[in-house]
């Protein structure tokens, strides 16, 4: 599930309700100040921040989510009083998107692309190991080959699965000197033939932290961790 940060003041986080990031498959964490914020941003690792620039303390928020070592990049969104600008260039240099207060129709589309940015962004790492695949509509398992994997899910060889965009697949991933993950995930895309891209979409048990566990013993280079 995808995690936000908002970090606005009372009328604004009003004013946000009635926008995409208020939908029931998002998980939010609200705060009005910057400093709880940092906190905030340390327990829940969220994928998005939004940030109002006229609240004490934004710009060091932001400067902190940038250097903070979370699992996965954080997407910051910055909110802007529509009358009063920040200075040219300064917006785009400090995050992602910046989206002029209040809020209109016309963001719907730009937050469609807000929200897919961090699975775009998530560190991918080449790896080769064995997985067990199978549809859930048809519960037939296959072994399949993980080629790399991120946060957000995996691109595998398979072939006899017949798998298409928009199929359900259930998962066992013996992560590699680590414990077995069982979870879900959902066919994205199909590049080649025998490979698809599959995004998770849920773990049982403690599954998504040993996920992110396995992602950080990649990035540090941990040996075994990966075959």
């Amino acid at each position: 599930m995808t995690t936000v940060l908002v970090c606005a003041s009372p009328g604004v986080e009003e004013d946000l309700c009635g926008t995409l990031f208020w939908r029931d498959d998002l998980e939010r964490y609200v705060t009005a100040s910057a400093g709880e914020a940092q906190v905030l941003a340390l327990a829940t690792e969220p994928h998005v921040a939004v940030v109002d620039l006229a609240l004490r303390g934004s710009r060091a928020l932001i400067t902190s989510l940038r250097a903070q070592p979370l699992p996965h990049p954080v997407s910051i969104v910055v909110l802007f009083d529509a009358g009063q600008s920040p200075p040219d260039g300064e917006v785009a240099s400090i995050g992602d998107a910046a989206l002029p207060l209040p809020s209109s129709p016309a963001w719907d589309l730009r937050l469609v692309e807000v929200l897919s940015v961090p699975t775009r962004k998530q560190a991918r790492f080449d790896v080769r190991f064995d997985i067990t695949a199978a549809q859930r509509v048809k519960p037939s398992p296959h072994r399949a080959l993980v080629v790399n994997i991120s946060a957000g899910g995996l691109l595998v060889e398979c072939s006899g699965l017949g798998l298409q965009p928009g199929d359900d697949v259930s998962l066992n991933l013996p992560l590699p000197g680590l414990q077995s993950v069982e979870g879900r995930a959902r066919v994205v895309r199909q590049p080649l033939e025998d490979r698809v891209g599959l995004r998770f979409e849920a773990f049982a048990g403690n599954g998504d932290a040993a996920i992110r566990h396995y992602l950080s013993t990649l990035a540090s280079g941990t040996p075994g961790a990966e075959f």
